[in-house]
């Protein structure tokens, strides 16, 4: 019985793990970690998008509280000039714009009243807009946006009102307003 039992103790007294068993172990976790990796990926693009979304957002929501403050102070003249001198619209928000870094752009173009009533064949009235926008495609002070964050922003285009490059006057007779696509440098909402 004794040598039995020796025997048994031969067997189970092996230390550590073997070869196999720690390779599979790091093939799990390898497995596990690029998993995360792409979740993490796509995440950090949405978010992204969210951002802008909602820079662009506090920005108009800037811009028209200096309009309604100034509602016979500002012209086309005013609106582009907020491009090199953003500091009116400084007392609206939480941190100041500076001018060497921002991915802001100001706009003017025109925009048809009633895309309904363009395509139901009313007259094509169209008035002057304000657009604002925000630069997607890098330059000297800062890098481009990822793909994956533009492709955020045109699949909620639509739904946020966030236009593109294409055709920014659009009381030119185009029936389609034109949203925001992946191939646009600069994403636009109209403030006024």
């Amino acid at each position: 019985m004794s040598e039995m039992k020796k025997r048994l103790q031969r067997r189970g007294a092996r230390k550590g793990f073997t070869l196999v068993e720690l390779l599979i172990v790091i093939i799990i976790i390898g497995i596990l970690a690029g998993a995360m990796m792409l979740v993490a990926g796509t995440s950090r693009d949405s978010a992204e998008a969210s951002k802008i979304i909602s820079d662009l957002r506090n920005m108009k929501a800037a811009t028209l509280m200096w309009m309604a403050e100034n509602p016979t102070g500002y012209s086309k003249t005013d609106w582009t000039n907020l491009q090199t001198d953003p500091s009116p619209l400084n007392k609206y928000l939480d941190r100041p714009l500076d001018k060497n870094t921002m991915r802001f752009k100001f706009v003017e173009g025109s925009i048809v009243k009633s895309w309904i009533d363009q395509k139901e064949g009313i007259a094509d009235e169209s008035e002057e807009a304000w657009f604002l926008g925000y630069d997607l495609a890098g330059g000297d002070n800062y890098d481009a946006v990822r793909s994956g964050v533009k492709k955020n922003l045109a699949q909620q285009a639509k739904s946020a009102g966030l236009y593109g490059t294409k055709d920014l006057n659009m009381a030119s007779g185009a029936t389609d307003p034109g949203y925001f696509t992946e191939d646009d440098p600069i994403v636009y909402v109209i403030v006024q």
